[in-house]
């Protein structure tokens, strides 16, 4: 009986320490805004299942404010830095961590550029720079 209780405390006590770390996740805002411009950075170490290799992303992304509400300028800085990731390997057990900073330099850079006629995003690592850019139109053809 003493174990059944002790396991329960230490549940209690994880469960109330986890849900402290997601609640400063959740408040924490990553929209920048200055001026007339939203701007956005976050960090993600993504480790493949070899144990061994690693990748240090730094995604950024900007929009004016006139163009785009802040919701969509998440909902589409989310949407597509999550995809690139994902895209990134065919290890499917791969595993995404967020990061307070990037240690050193990055070794991929994701970049999201808004304006009021599409989104060119830029990726760049040690093969270069790569950019595709789309029309707003090509995102909500029906």
């Amino acid at each position: 009986m003493k174990r059944i209780l002790f396991f329960l405390v230490g549940a209690v006590l994880s469960f109330n320490s986890f849900s402290q770390d997601y609640q400063k996740e959740l408040i924490k805002d990553i929209v920048v805004i200055k001026g007339d411009k939203f701007t956005a950075v976050d960090y993600n170490l993504l480790s493949l299942s070899d144990g061994t290799t690693t990748y240090q992303i730094k995604s950024y992304a900007e929009a004016p404010t006139s163009v785009i509400s802040r919701d969509n300028f998440v909902a589409f800085f989310t949407v597509i830095v999550y995809e690139m990731i994902n895209n990134m390997t065919d290890d499917k057990e791969a595993k995404q961590t967020d990061l307070e900073e990037i240690i050193g330099n990055p070794d991929v850079e994701i970049n999201c550029y808004m304006n009021k006629t599409g989104v060119q995003i830029e990726i760049k690592n040690a093969n270069g720079t790569n950019r595709v850019t789309q029309k707003w139109s090509d995102f909500f053809k029906e």
